[in-house]
């Protein structure tokens, strides 16, 4: 019998034992399900980018994937821990605070339910509130992974309506030859800055490939770049170390230097605080 892959994903660190806590639980439920990886590298507390990373692989995981993502900086509050049933038969275990918020605008969530501690919880866990990860989210996902529990017995339903989303951060201002929106994330390895403006709400703006653009960073009403910077297919069509405007694998907007760091270079983080204007 095979069982669907649990799929984790935390702002733990990649050197933190906890992940290979979480996992030593999900094993000791059922030795046959298979565990794997998205990172755990997400920014600390970053609901917004663990969001937007959920989105970036869910896609390509068959039917019945139970995904595990433990960003939560609030922990032991009263915010909900849930799973959420995909509208295309995928499940999400998470702390419901903004976590869910691509997956609701481009998947859909059928149903979704709180989890009930006094079934789904790993016993002995109770005195601690502080590692939901390993006590409730990887414990949860792996006896509905494994079959244990159906969907209905993870606890009770709550209306679809009442998911905490990142509203403001998902939807960006579109005028002609204008499009303001937020940097979700900026990549601290490679430094590409990530923004929340689809491809499609790009060229609704009026921007084609090969435009110069005018490029303005703003953070707390301080401009930290501004710049004209060629819209292009990928980074080689600008000279190394140039800024370039390109679509990003997610179909957003991104900007990049090529061959070097954009996020370092110019200080950039990301975050609500964190705007980004595209104009010509």
């Amino acid at each position: 019998m095979s069982y669907p892959t649990i799929v984790m994903m935390t702002d733990f660190g990649a050197d933190n034992s906890g992940t290979c806590a979480m996992k030593g639980v999900c094993d000791s439920v059922c030795h046959q399900l298979v565990t794997t990886d998205i990172t755990h590298s997400i920014e600390p507390f970053n609901t917004w980018q663990a969001s937007s990373q959920l989105m970036y692989v869910e896609p390509y995981w068959p039917k019945g994937t139970v995904f595990v993502s433990v960003v939560d900086p609030t922990v032991g509050t009263s915010r909900k821990a849930c799973v959420a049933k995909l509208k295309d038969g995928k499940y999400v275990v998470t702390p419901d605070n903004g976590t869910l918020t691509h997956l609701f605008y481009e998947v859909g969530i059928e149903e979704i339910r709180e989890i009930d501690e006094s079934i789904n919880r790993l016993k002995g866990t109770e005195e601690t509130s502080i590692f939901h990860g390993r006590d409730l989210f990887a414990y949860c996902a792996a006896r509905l992974a494994a079959g244990i529990i159906d969907y209905q017995q993870v606890g009770p339903a709550y209306p679809v309506s009442e998911v905490v989303l990142h509203d403001t951060m998902y939807h960006p201002t579109i005028k002609d030859n204008y499009a303001e929106g937020r940097i979700t994330s900026a990549m601290r390895h490679f430094g590409n800055i990530f923004t929340n403006i689809t491809v499609k709400n790009f060229h609704k703006a009026g921007f084609k490939d090969n435009d110069v653009i005018n490029v303005q960073i703003i953070c707390q009403n301080k401009t930290v770049f501004e710049q004209k910077v060629k819209y292009a297919k990928s980074f080689g069509y600008v000279d190394i170390g140039e800024p370039v405007i390109f679509n990003g694998s997610t179909l957003v907007i991104c900007l990049a230097l090529n061959q070097d760091n954009f996020a370092q270079k110019y200080d950039i983080y990301s975050g609500e605080e964190w705007r980004i204007i595209f104009s010509k």
